[in-house]
Formats: structure tokens, C-alpha cells, sequence
């Protein structure tokens, strides 16, 4: 068998070398012009940023349906459009409110007696909800907690010798060191965390404030979170300077925040004779979004049940309603020309080749929509699929190919699929391009959907830049001559996998991605082997099932499975599913609260060491 395999992949590697011509014969001004067309147009300001369920998301999807149409792809079963719903905007309604209650003590009459003063909070001005709070009422004293932090490996914690049990707790949503994008509590800046972190001590509700700046009283904005949810805590943001009302005189704010900064120190307390109750309720809006989808039907009639899909995203962040980098405060569109104008162009672009000479087997393009938000675009692809996923031989994926430097391609995948990882070097060779290779087929970006149904993938990849998730990302600094090569180099690709008449097995291990860096820590990472779910649940953190062998396979946990607690540690979302398995090691036995068919179950899990 091993010779035979060897055999074949030879014969693939020749038909690979034979079919690329040289880049020097091509006309590479005429389609690089092409090329250009398209970004350009997907990459104006007209188009808003491709904000899914906006006016200029649905004109790059008619763009690409009508680009699709004219370059003679057919509908599959009649379905050019897979039409699916997201979240896409977020409603305070009335039912939000913020009361303080302040309680004056009367020298020599009892409690009871005391008088109380409730201050009722102005909506917009006072506060604000934040996007990852709860729906729910809370009240309870008040407690000041810094920066919300838990950091065993720093020797810090802000919970250390308080008790915020029933407490709502002020934290500052910055770093403690104020640079929470490059020093050592980069891994605690985020909001999430700081709400799980509250959550997990036993506080009921958290107020956002800021360290003391020019902005110390402007709100984030209210945006749809990208993968991991709500926090399960009801969370505000609160007017900094009226929130320091409510310090004692002894433990003013701002004084405390100096001290903090240069002591590096926790100064937690109690605020004296506090209570506050407060209530969030927010409604999210839907939206009907679409992938685009079309197809060249397959030359080989012994191989007319088989398919390769080609994908693009054509999404992106709008005005940096997700994950910008952006740090101006003048909101801008980030037009995402790398991101992923360039991918949509090449998809459109094969699409165009492989017409004017199909393949043995039936190709699908796909235009994928919201992968910003989650890969929920390709995700709703393998869940409703227009064909059959067992049928799929390969998925190459095209997300950020404009920026072809010194002719290097990054291709991830190489080790999903026999023959892959040679036929990738030989593609490099015959098309005098430098090919880094990767051999995880799991990533942020649409082919992990793919991935994770056990389907071979190639995901092309000319690297990142400055530019990236900015307003910057435009097309001006495009390669459009390298999005040619591109292009070539995975048309040859896509061939040569062709050109082999047994389907790909695929070969990969999948291992589950976390949503955060990972703490500096001497700490073997632990092995747990959930493959996450993207699609949003209140309940938990969804899986879409177990890596093979995994702890999570042996202990008996299945795709579907809503995970609701491991140890002490309560799961919301997949933020907190990987902080809590940082509080572990291996070999470490931790009980797993899950949600199956409608019932909760508990297994336990025997954690193995990341690797082995």
C-alpha cells in the first residue's frame, strides 16, 4: 500500500510541475487589472466596511452573485444564495435602570432607623450597559476591586482577603500597568475575563470604569460580541466622575488608583453603607445574511459525487465593530482590502479559470459571509450542507492573499490529507515561489469549519500586517501581480489533488484553539480535547465533538453536549472554558457538569499533558 501511495505521488507531483507554466508566459498585466476590479470595488467606502446585516455587506454579496452569474457558475438544487440569521444589533430597553442607595447612619438609633437616599442613575450619561452583560436584576452592597485580577504567576490578585460574595464590584476595565496590548497583564485586560474572574469569587454584577484620561468618561460602544457571548453577569460601564461620589472621603478614587499604579499593589474594599441595584435588559435585532454559492460541474463521470469547495469570506468589521486594532477616536470604516477583498477576488478568479477548464471532479465556490463574527458562514455551510460533506475530497481556503511578499505563501493544512505536504513542495518548486508550510488545519478563518468535519483543507495565506483589522487594510498597498501567482499556485494545487482518482483521507488531529494568548506561565498546557461549537448557547459552551483519544473523548462527552461547569469554575462561553482548564495541570481529575438532550449529567475528566 505505502508503495502504491508513493507511486501516486509522484504521478500528482508531475501532473502538478506539468500543468503550471511559468509566471513570465502568463499575461499577468491583463489579469492582475482583473483582479484589481474586483478588490477595488469590495474594498470602497461605499461598501461600509461589509458589516454583516448592513446595506454594504448585501451589495458585495450581489456583486459576487452577479460576478458568479456572468462567469456561467450554476446554482446547485437551485441555490445560488444559503440564506441564514445572526445577531446584528443590540436594544437598551426602558426596563434598564441603575438606583444607589446610600445609607446614613443616625448615632444611637438602631439600623432600621437609619435614614436611606436612593439616587437613581441617568441612562447614556451616568452609565451604559456593556455588550457582554447578562440579562437579569441584581442588588447587593458594593465593593471596589481594581483591576478584577487573578494572577497567581504575577503574585497578584485583587480578591485576595475581600469576600464580594452577593456583591456588584467596580473594576477598572484597564490594564493595571496601562498598556494592556504589550506588558505582562496583557492576558487580564479583557473585559470577559474580568466579568468570569468577578463571577467566579462570587460577585453578582460588575461596573466598568476607566483609569483617569481624557476619555475616563466616554462608553464603549454597544456591539455584537464575536464568538464567546455574555459574560453571565449583569455588567455596566459607569460615568467615572459620578461614580467617585460614592468612595469615602479616606478612599477616594483617584488617590487609590495612584497608589495601585505605584505600589502595584490590590487596594479592595468595601464601600461603607452602599447598596445598588440594577437591572440590564438588552434586545438584539436579526439579520438575514447570505453565502453565495455556485458551481463547475466535474468532467469524470466516475467521480460525479465528489466535490473540492473553494472558499473566500467577504465580510469584514464595518466601522470596527469587531476585534479592531484601531486605537483612533474618530470612528472610520475599515474597508479590509487584505481582509478578505483579496480572497473573495482570487475566489472569483478561479472561478473563472477552473470554468474555462473544469476539473474531474464537481467544484463548489463559496463566498462565505461572517466569518468575522465566528466562521458562523462556513459553520451554517457544514451543518446544512448543498452537498454531501462526506462527499467533499477538499476545501481550499483563500483569507488574506493581497500582500505577496518576496513570493511567500503560507499554506496551513499540509498535514490533513496524505500526499498534501509533497504536493505542496513540488507546487512551490514549479511556480519558483517559497512556500512556508503548516501542518494545522485548525484557524481562525472559515477552512476550521471544514476542519472539523473531518475534511482535508488548504488554507492560502500571504501573511499579516500592520495594516490588519485598521482602517488601513486598503487596496493601494495590494499586490495585485502576487494575487496572480496566487492564484496560479492554487489553481495548480487544486489539480493536482484532482488529478488523484481515490478521495483524500484525511489525516489531521484536531485540537480545540483557545480565545485568549496564553498566560506566561511554566505550566505544562494541559489536553482536554473538546472541539468547540461556534453557534452561540445562554446555556454553555457548546462542542461540536471530541479529538480522537482526547480526556474528553474516554470520559464519555459528545458533539452537542453543553458544557456548564468544570471544577468550581462556572462555563459560559468558551472564554471561560479555557480559563478554566488554565487552573489545571496533567493528570489533574476535574468534574465536567454538561447539558445533554435536556438533562444535566456530570463525568469526570482526566486531564492528559497538550502534545502527548
Amino acid at each position: 500500500m505505502k508503495s502504491r501511495l508513493a507511486n501516486a505521488a509522484l504521478i500528482i507531483l508531475f501532473i502538478a510541475i506539468a500543468y503550471i507554466p511559468s509566471i513570465s508566459e502568463k499575461k499577468l498585466s491583463d489579469r492582475a487589472e482583473a483582479i484589481k476590479a474586483n478588490v477595488v470595488f469590495l474594498s470602497s467606502d461605499d461598501l461600509e466596511g461589509r458589516l454583516p446585516g448592513t446595506p454594504g455587506n448585501q451589495k458585495a454579496a450581489d456583486y459576487i452573485l452577479n460576478q458568479f452569474r456572468m462567469i456561467g457558475l450554476l446554482p446547485i438544487n437551485g441555490v445560488s444564495t444559503q440564506e441564514f440569521k445572526i445577531n446584528n444589533k443590540i436594544k437598551v430597553t426602558e426596563k434598564t435602570n441603575v438606583t444607589f442607595t446610600k445609607i446614613v447612619e443616625k448615632a444611637g438609633l438602631p439600623p432600621e432607623m437609619w435614614t436611606k437616599a436612593d439616587r437613581k442613575w441617568n441612562p447614556g450619561t451616568d452609565y451604559y450597559p456593556v455588550s457582554i452583560s447578562e440579562n437579569a436584576t441584581v442588588s447587593g452592597e458594593v465593593a471596589f476591586v481594581g483591576y478584577g485580577i487573578s494572577a497567581k504567576e504575577l503574585s497578584y490578585d485583587d480578591y485576595e482577603g475581600i469576600d464580594v460574595k452577593g456583591k456588584i464590584v467596580i473594576i477598572f476595565s484597564d490594564s493595571l500597568d496601562g498598556k494592556p496590548h504589550q506588558a505582562k497583564f496583557e492576558n487580564y485586560a479583557n473585559l470577559k475575563y474580568k466579568a468570569s474572574n468577578a463571577r467566579d469569587h462570587g460577585a453578582i454584577g460588575v461596573i466598568f470604569i476607566k483609569r483617569l484620561s481624557d476619555s475616563a468618561n466616554v462608553f464603549y460602544r454597544l456591539k455584537i460580541e464575536r464568538i464567546s457571548g455574555n459574560s453571565g453577569m449583569v455588567a455596566i460601564q459607569a460615568n467615572r466622575t459620578e461614580l467617585a461620589k460614592f468612595f469615602p472621603k479616606d478612599k477616594n478614587l483617584y488617590p487609590i488608583e495612584m497608589e495601585m499604579l505605584k505600589s502595584g499593589k490590590p487596594k479592595s474594599f468595601v464601600l461603607p453603607s452602599t447598596k445598588l441595584t440594577m437591572t440590564v435588559d438588552l434586545e438584539f435585532e436579526q439579520a438575514s445574511v447570505n453565502n453565495i454559492i455556485g458551481e463547475v460541474k466535474g468532467t469524470d463521470p466516475a467521480l460525479a459525487d465528489e466535490y473540492i469547495v473553494i472558499g473566500a469570506h467577504y465580510d469584514h468589521i464595518g466601522g470596527g465593530e469587531f476585534n479592531s486594532n484601531y486605537k483612533g477616536k474618530t470612528p472610520q470604516i475599515h474597508n479590509g482590502a487584505d481582509d478578505n477583498a483579496s480572497g473573495t477576488s482570487a475566489l472569483i478568479e478561479l472561478a473563472r479559470k477552473i470554468k474555462l477548464n473544469p476539473l474531474n471532479r464537481n467544484v463548489v465556490f463559496v463566498a462565505f459571509n461572517c466569518e468575522e463574527m465566528g466562521v458562523l458562514g462556513s459553520s451554517y455551510f457544514v451543518k446544512n450542507p448543498v452537498v454531501p460533506s462526506e462527499k467533499i475530497a477538499l476545501m481550499v481556503n483563500l483569507d488574506m492573499v493581497g500582500r505577496l511578499k518576496d513570493n511567500k505563501i503560507t499554506v496551513f493544512g499540509v498535514n490533513s490529507a496524505a500526499l498534501l505536504d509533497k504536493l505542496i513542495d513540488s507546487l512551490g518548486i514549479a511556480d519558483t515561489v517559497t512556500v512556508i508550510k503548516n501542518a494545522e488545519g485548525y484557524g481562525p478563518s472559515d477552512h476550521a469549519s471544514f476542519y472539523n468535519q473531518k475534511i482535508p483543507v488548504l488554507f492560502m495565506f500571504t501573511g499579516v500586517h500592520l495594516d490588519y483589522h485598521t482602517p488601513s487594510d486598503d487596496w493601494d498597498k495590494i499586490n495585485f501581480e502576487g494575487m496572480a501567482k496566487v492564484c496560479d499556485f492554487t489553481e495548480g494545487a487544486v489539480r493536482a489533488v484532482d488529478s488523484y482518482k481515490v478521495k483524500p483521507e484525511f489525516a489531521g488531529v484536531i485540537t480545540p484553539p483557545t480565545d485568549q494568548p496564553e498566560k506566561r506561565s511554566d505550566k505544562p498546557k494541559v489536553w482536554f480535547g473538546a472541539i468547540p461549537d461556534f453557534a452561540e448557547n445562554p446555556k454553555g459552551f457548546v462542542i461540536n465533538g471530541c479529538s480522537p483519544g482526547s480526556p474528553a473523548e474516554k470520559a464519555g462527552l459528545k458533539a452537542g453536549d453543553i458544557i456548564t461547569q468544570i471544577g468550581e469554575n462556572t462555563i459560559k462561553n468558551l472564554g471561560d472554558f479555557s480559563r478554566a482548564l488554565k487552573e489545571h495541570s496533567p493528570g489533574d481529575k476535574v468534574k465536567v457538569s454538561f447539558i445533554r438532550d435536556g438533562k444535566v449529567e456530570v463525568k469526570e475528566v482526566e486531564l492528559a499533558k497538550k502534545g502527548n
